[in-house]
């Protein structure tokens, strides 16, 4: 007994057949010899099906060698997936066999059979952290000898299921930089892709890949150029003029796009915050083409980059937007929980009219209510609000998960919440305010000045009664960062809990003084220091210093009673004003959350000339800088724009409907004056508008107003909610799933390390160098991170975004912004049939 004890099998024993005899004796057979090992690879190179070579793991595993195995495992893999069947073949009583036989190898495995090894095991999402460890130390040992293909198979084989193997990554990163120069397109975008997916940061040598993708890009497939791009964008790389110029062009001369590609490229653009009109016209028409083909996330990701850049008044836009209606209301109930508050945000951000949009996705989510990760549930509701629609049978499921779940709710999503059910009114759910309320009052401390107003302003529509100990709560965090809370959202606070009824003591009254202290500036800025004339009559220096005032003080509106109270002190709501319903009623009017709309009309004399205007209607649209630097009235841009404003981007502010229809009476009287020869004006003007006007085009007002003193002006508007400025949500908690595709199926080539075509057939022979090839079509879709969401979406670039997409994106990264996990591993090469070989190395066709 004392002899058995000491001797054991060893794991190469067990799988090659070695059995443990009476006293201690171990019956070893025969090593097979090389005919054999021939034989055996021909047994599994010529089955056609998963079964069959596990059947002839079965049967004949004994005499398998690493080349046998890795090569069972890629065929394996290779037709499980293909049929499939890959849970199904992983649950057969002969695939631990497999796995067994793969453990023991994994010591003897070469270059080419490691590469099929850890291929096949990715492909296949069997993540057996064994083998994974083994595979790791064997490619450490011998990453010398992988080529550029093996070093790009196994970066992404770790990437694929998700095995953030740094040690090993970083060897491979040294590696492939001393052999880049032999490295093809696809050994580029899958190693990038490798290293994206998993986070990973390599400057050295994504250094050394951007200055090669530059140099080639020609070569880039489309798929190749979405993943690479996508790539170094969620890595937060700076990539540089250069390579935003090259992948520019060769956008715009590729024609051939799928889907996932599409959104991938959108993903990238908007994540990077680049404005580039013309080529999100192109995505849209290309996407436009494809519509048919799209998936769920596809469309989300494409909305949502449109609606993060916020560019949508382009014809392709426009009719992108009205196909993709289509989709969405024939789809909805195949969207997850994540596509679905990606294309409402989309559509509520960009002010797209999209009521049968909303409702089918309503419908959609009430069915899906109880998968809704917190974030997702949120951006709905929030995109309900800030469009108008109110759907009962979605407020009362989601307030049923929102009671379930509020712990799990930050407060960010807490403060959202709230303002979006302040919004469409729903109040009636007395339990779900008191839920929320107490809630929030846990996490006031993580909350941002703007989520501590909000949460005020909602406690003021919603009932203060049912928020006291919450409201005593704002104040009393308030009271301790008062030095944090920028001038939107002190008067929003101090507006909010004055509605409110709630007398804070001398919080209160600092907040009040310093609301006071900014309407005083406004009044001196829209007086003294309004500049005295038209744009070509007062010098650089006044128009440079009204601008600069205006924007300092850090607002965008003044809220709807500092306003009207402002508006008094001006003159400006003199003579008889619009009846709001006759204003609503009028043709053109929108009551769109996102869209301003003004109503005009007038009754002037100019000499004898008389000119009437019953009413028109003006509705917001895009203006660059370059036309509010054409005005003649002075536009100031408020900061409401891309990073690089007011030099690009939506800056403009003479694209507001109030502005428009000032400028607009302003131009038709100077060309009457012009015809009339007479310069006296006088009669009545009056506006009225959708919403609070912003302070520039306060400031165009009176300077309307002082331009045309014998008019009497009367400009009146309705009252937006206090929190009409951007919310936190439409960046913050934008977030988009992780759209990037997994590259194609690393493929191996016989004599060539890259190329965009798969190898040729040998006739099912075997070639002398075996690389197991990528596929040259696009792998389908990433699936859905079941509807969650990261906080933060835009990686490095922005980190305060939406945030998504994406995603995985984008699309397509689609996300997180931005992790995101790749549900869907691309589908394996076909098949070469077989063949006998000296060094194993079989091809694909």
């Amino acid at each position: 007994m004392a002899m058995m004890d000491a001797v054991a099998l060893s794991e190469d024993d067990v799988v090659n057949g070695c059995v443990l005899g009476p006293h201690g004796y171990v019956y070893r057979p025969p090593p097979p010899s090389k005919q054999l090992t021939i034989e055996m690879q021909v047994s599994v190179t010529e089955c056609r099906s998963w079964r069959e070579v596990l059947s002839v793991v079965e049967n004949l595993g004994d005499l398998f060698d690493f080349r046998n195995t890795s090569t069972a495992v890629h065929r394996v893999a290779k037709f499980s997936v293909e049929a499939g069947e890959s849970k199904i073949a992983q649950n057969d009583s002969r695939f631990p066999r497999l796995l067994q036989l793969l453990r023991a190898k994994c010591k003897d495995l070469s270059a080419w059979g490691l590469s099929d090894a850890s291929w096949g095991m990715a492909k296949m999402q069997c993540r057996d952290d064994e083998i994974f460890q083994r595979i790791s130390l064997r490619a450490q040992e011998i990453v010398q000898d992988l080529d550029p293909q093996g070093l790009a198979i196994v970066a992404w084989s770790f990437a694929t299921v998700g095995r953030k193997d740094e040690v090993l990554l970083q060897r491979i990163a040294e590696e492939a930089r001393s052999k880049l120069d032999s490295f093809g397109v696809q050994n580029i975008s899958n190693l990038v892709w490798a290293n994206a997916t998993l986070g990973l940061r390599a400057d050295a040598l994504h250094a050394d890949l951007l200055r090669h993708s530059l140099a080639r890009l020609d070569d880039f497939t489309t798929q190749e150029l979405a993943i690479v791009n996508w790539a170094f964008t969620k890595l937060a790389y700076p990539v540089g003029d250069d390579w935003k110029a090259a992948l520019r062009q060769r956008v715009l001369r590729l024609k051939e796009y799928a889907p996932s590609e599409l959104s991938m490229i959108a993903w990238a653009l908007a994540t990077r915050g680049d404005y580039d009109p013309d080529l999100l016209a192109y995505i849209a028409r290309r996407s436009m083409e494809l519509m048919r083909s799209f998936t769920g996330q596809n469309l989300a990701t494409i909305i949502w980059a449109i609606a993060t850049i916020s560019y949508k008044d382009d014809p392709s836009i426009d009719e992108f937007l009205r196909m993709a209606l289509g989709a969405i209301i024939a789809r909805a109930g195949e969207f997850q929980p994540l596509n679905i508050a990606l294309i409402s945000w989309g559509l509520a951000k960009l002010s797209f009219k999209a009521e049968a949009a909303f409702e089918a996705m309503c419908d959609a989510a009430v069915q899906q209510i109880d998968y809704f990760a917190p974030q997702n549930l949120v951006q709905l509701l929030w995109a309900c609000g800030t469009a108008g629609y109110k759907h009962e049978s979605f407020l009362r499921a989601a307030a049923r998960v929102a009671k379930r779940t509020i712990e799990q709710f930050s407060s960010q999503h807490q403060s959202n919440f709230l303002w979006a059910c302040a919004r469409l009114n729903f109040k009636e759910d007395v339990e779900l305010l008191r839920v929320v309320a107490t809630a929030a009052q846990r996490k006031m401390h993580e909350g941002s000045p703007q989520h501590l107003s909000n949460i005020a302003w909602a406690a003021s529509q919603l009932g203060p009664q049912h928020f006291q100990e919450c409201l005593v709560a704002v104040l009393n965090e308030t009271s301790r960062r008062i030095k944090e809370f920028d001038p939107p959202s002190i008067m929003m606070l101090s507006d909010s809990l004055y509605e409110a009824n709630f007398g804070g003591g001398e919080i209160m009254q600092v907040l009040r003084g310093q609301v006071q202290r900014m309407g005083n500036e406004l009044y001196e800025i829209f007086t003294t220091g309004l500049p005295r004339g038209t744009r070509g009559l007062c010098g650089h220096q006044e128009l440079t210093e009204y601008q600069r005032r205006l924007r300092n003080l850090g607002l965008t509106t003044f809220g709807y009673e500092h306003t009207t109270s402002l508006f008094q002190q001006l003159q400006l709501c003199e003579g008889q004003p619009w009846q709001v319903a006759e204003a609503m009623a009028m043709p053109g009017w929108t009551t769109n959350a996102r869209r301003t709309t003004v109503a005009r009309r007038y009754s002037l004399r100019l000499g004898s000339r008389s000119l009437e205007d019953p009413g028109t209607i003006f509705t917001s649209a895009f203006a660059s800088a370059q036309e509010d630097a054409q005005a003649d009235f002075i536009v100031v841009w408020l900061g409401q724009g891309k990073a690089d404003s007011p030099s690009i981007g939506r800056a403009g502010r003479s694209g507001d409907a109030e502005c428009r229809a000032i400028l607009a009476t302003h131009e038709m009287l100077k060309k009457v004056k012009e015809e009339e020869g007479f310069s006296d004006v006088s009669g009545t003007l009056a506006f009225h508008t959708s919403g609070v006007p912003c302070l520039s085009c306060v400031g165009v007002a009176t300077q309307f107003k002082r331009h045309y003193p014998k008019v009497s002006f009367c400009f009146t508007f309705m009252n937006r909610p206090l929190s009409e400025r951007e919310e936190s949500m439409t960046e913050a908690s934008a977030v988009v799933p992780n759209v990037a595709l997994a590259p194609k199926t690393p493929r191996r080539t016989r004599a060539r390390t890259d190329t965009s075509r798969p190898p040729p057939s040998n006739g099912g022979g075997v070639s002398e160098n075996y690389h197991p090839g990528y596929r040259t079509d696009v792998p389908r879709p990433p699936a859905s991170n079941e509807g969650g969401m990261t906080e933060n979406y835009h990686a490095g670039y922005r980190t305060d975004a939406f945030r998504p997409p994406p995603s995985n994106g984008g699309g397509g990264a689609v996300s997180s912004p931005l992790a995101g996990s790749r549900a869907d591993a691309p589908r394996p090469p076909p098949s070469n049939g077989g063949g006998a070989w000296d060094n194993y190395r079989p091809v694909f066709r």
